[in-house]
C-alpha cells in the first residue's frame, strides 16, 4: 500500500478531520516490511567503490539535476520504531550517529521531547490525553531542514553559488567565501553559506528560527542550532547526504542523519519520479514522463479551513522551545 499525500491531509485524518484513508493517499499496510533508512545505507556506502564526479565548467564537482528526497515514508518519526499506525510504518533510524539510532537530548530537551509526544492526539500509546502541538507542516510551514536534504530537489550550479529548488521553497547559497549575516537574524531556512572541500559541497546554516521540526512527531531543535550539511556523489546517480546537527543548548553532543538521495527516473525498481536508492518496499515503479521535473507542491492552496480546524480542536502551533540556563 503506497501512494501520496500531503502533510496537511495526514494531519487532518490524524486527528479525526477525514473518517479513512481516501485512495492516493501515503497510508501503510500493517506487514510493510521495515522500511530502510540510515543504517542500510551505511552498510550499502562502505561497500561502493571510488568515484571521481564530472565537473562544472568552473572546474567543481557537477551536482546538477533533479534528486529524490530522504526515501521510505519520509520524515515521519525520526528513530527507528515498529509499525504504530498506517501514517507511520516500521521503519529504521534517520540517525546515522550516535550508533544507537537516537537523538542524544540533554536530560530537559528529552523531558520536553516526551511531553510533545504524549501531546499529539494521535491515539498512541503512551499519550496524555493532552493536544499540544500539531506538525508545523501541517500548517504548510516550510523549513530548514526539511527544505533542505529531505525534500525532492533540483540543484543549479553558477559561478559562486549553488541553487536549490523544491516544491516548497528555494535556497540560494553563496559559495564565494562571503560570511554569514548577522546571528541575530532569525528565520525559517537559516542563513547559508557552503564551500567545497575535494568533491563534497559543505553547507553551514545558521540562524533558523527553532520553530521547526524533523519529523511529524516533534522531535525539535533551537535557534541555535547549526546544520552542517555535506553533499558528495558517490556515483553518477546518487547523492550521499549528510546532515550533522549541533546545539549544546539542547544535545549533549553533534549527531548526524545520513542517506541516499538519487537522480529523478533512475532508482532500483525502475523509471519512477525521484526514487530513492534504497528501494521503498512495495512502492510500485511507475513510468512517468514528467519524472525529471519537479513541481510545486502549492500545500497553501485551499487549505485555510485544515489548518482553521486544527486549531479548533486545541492543537497550538509550536513556537520553539527556550533551554534553561
Amino acid at each position: 500500500m503506497f501512494a501520496v499525500a500531503t502533510a496537511l491531509t495526514v494531519a487532518l485524518w490524524i486527528v479525526g478531520l477525514t473518517p479513512e484513508p481516501a485512495a492516493g493517499q501515503a497510508f501503510w499496510a500493517k506487514d510493510t516490511p521495515k522500511l530502510p533508512m540510515a543504517k542500510t545505507w551505511l552498510a550499502r556506502k562502505a561497500k561502493l567503490p571510488p568515484y571521481t564526479p564530472p565537473r562544472t565548467p568552473d572546474g567543481v564537482p557537477d551536482l546538477q539535476g533533479v534528486w529524490g528526497g530522504a526515501g521510505g515514508d519520509g520524515t515521519s518519526y525520526l528513530e527507528d520504531h515498529e509499525f504504530v499506525d498506517v501514517t507511520t510504518p516500521a521503519q529504521e533510524s534517520f540517525v546515522s550517529d550516535p550508533p544507537d539510532g537516537k537523538v542524544p537530548y540533554t536530560p530537559w530537551a528529552l523531558a520536553k521531547r516526551k511531553e510533545i509526544l504524549a501531546g499529539l492526539g494521535r491515539g498512541w500509546p503512551g499519550e496524555s490525553g493532552e493536544r499540544l502541538y500539531s506538525s508545523p507542516s501541517a500548517f504548510c510551514l516550510n523549513f530548514m531542514p526539511r527544505a533542505g536534504g529531505f525534500e525532492g530537489q533540483e540543484i543549479v550550479q553558477k559561478p559562486g553559488s549553488v541553487i536549490m529548488l523544491t516544491g516548497i521553497g528555494y535556497r540560494v547559497i553563496p559559495t564565494d567565501g562571503r560570511p554569514h549575516i548577522s546571528q541575530n537574524v532569525k528565520s525559517w531556512f537559516g542563513n547559508s553559506r557552503g564551500r567545497w572541500e575535494g568533491d563534497t559541497l559543505v553547507i553551514e546554516t545558521t540562524g533558523v528560527n527553532g520553530k521547526g521540526w524533523f519529523d511529524s512527531t516533534g522531535h525539535f531543535y533551537s535557534e541555535n542550532t547549526r546544520f552542517i550539511e555535506r553533499l558528495r556523489l558517490v556515483d553518477a546517480n546518487t547523492i550521499d547526504y549528510e546532515l550533522t546537527v549541533e546545539d549544546p543548548t539542547i544535545y549533549t553532543r553533534p549527531w548526524k542523519m545520513n542517506f541516499p538521495k538519487r537522480r529523478a527516473g533512475t532508482g532500483e525498481r525502475g523509471p519512477a519520479p525521484l526514487r530513492n536508492a534504497i528501494a521503498t518496499p512495495n512502492a510500485p515503479a511507475v513510468k512517468d514522463p514528467y519524472a525529471g521535473e519537479l513541481w510545486e507542491v502549492a500545500c497553501y492552496e485551499g487549505n485555510t479551513e485544515g489548518p482553521a480546524d486544527i486549531r479548533d480542536l486545541g492543537f497550538k502551533w509550536f513556537k520553539g522551545v527556550t533551554p534553561p540556563k
